[in-house]
């Protein structure tokens, strides 16, 4: 045995090893950091690592079978041992290795100053933390009450008994309780009780059980301070289920006294639950409510069907009528609803609902919160904001009014504000995703890179697809429009079934000017309603009418009429139709609408230069609010350009045409459109500006087609064989 180490020490064999997984570890660090920047599949990395291991007892085997020598290598036993330069050989490989591992050390520095600024980048989703929120000794997360019931169908229930005690404490001002959103994160994890509180930035942590059976009711609760692991209080309620109401008053209150206690919290009185007039009626809003919180359309239907029959076993209430009324308005057809219906038709059932759950329930933040909405909905976005503030007031931790808050503000023009309240919110729910898309859509608007970053990257494991489209979008706007798309589709992959990301590259491909693609790939049955040729102004128009026939008391629909006539030319069409829609918009928002520049069209058609300017000011006000509020939207100078134009102002408006199109690619709509109707086609100076951005786009577009029409490709998206073609020409 003694030998045989010596001999391998002889031959190098233990250098040659060191060397290589050196050299190893160097190679799998540089694959890891250019994979996704050079848009190479997610198997890159394995790929490389199982190649090196297959290699490794390869390279041993060849250090104890062959020897390098002066006249090249030869196997071992050919060489004589006094003839052997083995040891010369060993001192070059130690000189190698120690070459190596400086060129690793440098490498390892380069690569986390040059590709991970931010060490949180890469935290999972149970390690995202809040970070400049810090404990104030009075704050908790309750987590999801695990399901002991034999029946595993019963989880609605036990995760519904966690909800409401978390929104029942949430109502104690002197209490922070973590969102809802962030502490759900955590179901089914079984992590360390002091781990999820340091990620949640909370102090303590309520857990606990729920076992249902027939008629009874078991419920185990348990409040840990979570630096010490002490349980401050737990207790075991097995009770009648006519008495579940009872049993969670009674652990509010328990939890309540034992902070106070420990930690001088004081409150005058402990809110209690909303309840219900029997249990079958709780239980069916509790199932409604697990189902609507999923999202899909499928879900939310079903959702209704259990609140029916809540308030068909107590029509008094009032939280089912609130969630009533929410999940009608969430089928409405939208980017931001699940449904199929009008506004108008989700509106008549809503609307009764919530008005009633109001009248139950003054004090219901859900009630405030979802009438909010629903104005926001009709754009009378002024009455809104006072039901979003006193909801926060009754709930601060209802997270959603946020988010829902934030864009009733910026439609009204305060930027800054709704800027502020994301901000507020990503910071108490970073895992959520409607805070997330709210707030990193704010960032990017800002070109505030580095925080995208870091927030994309957290958020990257709990929504791989989300992630994958702002990440997309940073690329574009640094005009690398192929490289946002291909980031896009490797995202697609990890998610294939996220249309909504499907429908954001349909849109990529159509404004880089492959609409036949775009149709291609558009995973809903409206194509023709939302990727149509940007020039068909007849066609537009036919859209436009059939849908305002439907229902003429439509916004929407008579705003799109509106924009539709002016399109071919039918101003004073246009004109009727965008008075009265602006004429049931608010005092603030009605001079800020974009659909004020229907007016102004038709008065620069006129020469009418006093209401071109009477109509321009609040406009180009908004604008200018914008900037000030660090807004740098390619639209802002977008509409500069053409407001400009309007007041006669050809060389300024020139300029901000330029900035606006030397940034990134965007909506081919609003190009085709400016460009025909305020005749900048016909002015060579204007022309030559759009021949330069069509040129990038036609760099990009190549580009992209070149990674699509490749031998890796992509899973969502194989291009028509004429446009790979157009590759191979080039």
């Amino acid at each position: 045995m003694g030998y045989f180490l010596e001999e391998l020490k002889r031959r190098n064999v233990f250098k040659v090893g060191a060397a290589y997984l050196v050299v190893g570890w160097i190679i799998v660090q540089v694959v890891q950091s250019v994979r996704e920047p050079l848009g190479l599949p997610g198997w890159t990395e394995a790929f490389f690592i199982v190649l090196l291991l297959v290699g490794f007892p390869i390279a041993l085997i060849f250090a104890w079978a062959f020897e390098l020598t002066p006249e090249g290598v030869k196997k071992t036993q050919e060489v004589d041992k006094e003839a052997s330069v083995t040891a010369d050989t060993g001192r070059k490989l130690n000189y190698a290795i120690i070459a190596t591992l400086v060129i690793a050390l440098g490498y390892s520095v380069f690569e986390r100053v040059t590709f991970h600024n931010d060490d949180d980048i890469h935290e999972s989703p149970a390690e995202i933390v809040a970070a400049e929120q810090k404990p104030d000794g009075t704050s908790i997360a309750v987590l999801p009450f695990v399901n002991m019931s034999s029946d595993q169908d019963q989880e609605y229930f036990s995760d519904g008994i966690s909800e409401e005690l978390l929104n029942v404490l949430a109502k104690i001002p002197e209490l922070r309780v973590a969102a809802r959103t962030s502490s759900f994160q955590f179901k089914d994890q079984n992590l360390d009780i002091a781990k999820v509180a340091e990620q949640l930035n909370v102090d303590h942590v309520l857990e606990g059980s729920v076992r249902k059976a027939n008629t009874r009711v078991r419920i185990t609760a348990q409040l840990i301070q979570a630096d010490t692991g002490f349980h401050l209080w737990s207790e075991t309620y097995d009770r009648e289920l006519d008495d579940i109401f009872g049993i969670q008053d009674e652990i509010s209150a328990a939890i309540v006294a034992a902070l106070s206690e420990t930690l001088g919290l004081e409150t005058q009185t402990v809110p209690s639950v909303a309840a219900a007039a029997n249990t079958d009626a709780y239980n069916s809003y509790l199932l409604g409510q697990h189902l609507v919180r999923q999202r899909t359309k499928t879900s939310i239907e079903a959702s209704l069907t259990h609140f029916a029959r809540a308030l068909d076993l107590d029509p008094d209430y009032a939280p089912a009528h609130a969630s009533t009324a929410l999940a009608s308005y969430l089928l409405t057809r939208g980017g931001a609803t699940y449904g199929t219906l009008t506004l108008e038709e989700s509106l008549s059932v809503a609307l009764p609902h919530i008005e009633r759950a109001l009248e139950l329930d003054p004090a219901l933040a859900d009630a405030h919160a979802v009438n909010g909405l629903l104005l926001s909905a009709q754009q009378k976005y002024e009455e809104s904001t006072a039901f979003f503030d006193e909801a926060l007031r009754l709930n601060p931790s209802h997270n959603d009014v946020r988010s829902w808050y934030a864009s009733s503000l910026q439609e009204l023009g305060r930027h800054a504000e709704a800027f502020e309240i994301l901000k507020e919110a990503y910071r108490l729910d970073p895992l959520s995703n409607l805070t997330f898309n709210n707030y990193a859509t704010q960032l990017l608007a800002r070109r505030m890179y580095d925080e995208l970053a870091v927030i994309i990257g957290r958020f990257e494991a709990v929504d791989p697809a989300r992630a994958a489209a702002f990440a997309g979008f940073v690329l574009n706007e640094k005009r690398r429009a192929a490289d946002g798309i291909v980031t896009m589709l490797r995202g697609s992959e990890r998610a294939p079934d996220n249309t909504r990301l499907q429908s954001i590259i349909a849109f990529q491909l159509f404004n880089l000017g492959l609409r036949d693609e775009a149709r291609r790939i558009w995973p809903f049955d409206n194509v023709d309603e939302v990727l149509f040729d940007p020039e068909d102004y007849q066609g537009f128009l036919q859209f436009a009418e059939t849908k305002y026939e439907e229902n003429p008391e439509s916004l929407n629909a008579m705003e799109r009429l509106a924009w539709a006539s002016l399109s071919v030319g039918d101003n004073e069409r246009a004109l009727n139709l965008a008075n009265r829609y602006l004429g049931e918009l608010g005092d603030v928002r009605r001079d800020i609408d974009g659909s004020n520049f229907v007016i102004v069209y038709d008065a620069w058609q006129r020469n009418d230069t006093a209401t071109v300017l009477e109509r321009l000011t609040p406009l180009e006000a908004d604008l200018q609010r914008m900037t000030d509020d660090g807004i740098d939207a390619w639209d802002i100078s977008w509409e500069k350009a053409a407001n400009l134009f309007m007041r006669g102002e050809v060389d300024a408006s020139l300029e901000a045409l330029e900035f606006a199109l030397s940034r990134e690619v965007f909506n081919e709509f609003e190009i085709a459109w400016n460009f025909k109707n305020l005749g900048w086609n016909e002015l060579p100076r204007f022309a030559a500006v759009r021949e330069k951005y069509d040129a990038y786009r036609s760099e990009e577009r190549i580009k992209l087609l070149k990674a699509a029409c490749g031998e890796i490709g992509f899973s969502l998206w194989k291009p028509l064989e004429k446009n790979c073609k157009i590759v191979e020409s080039t």
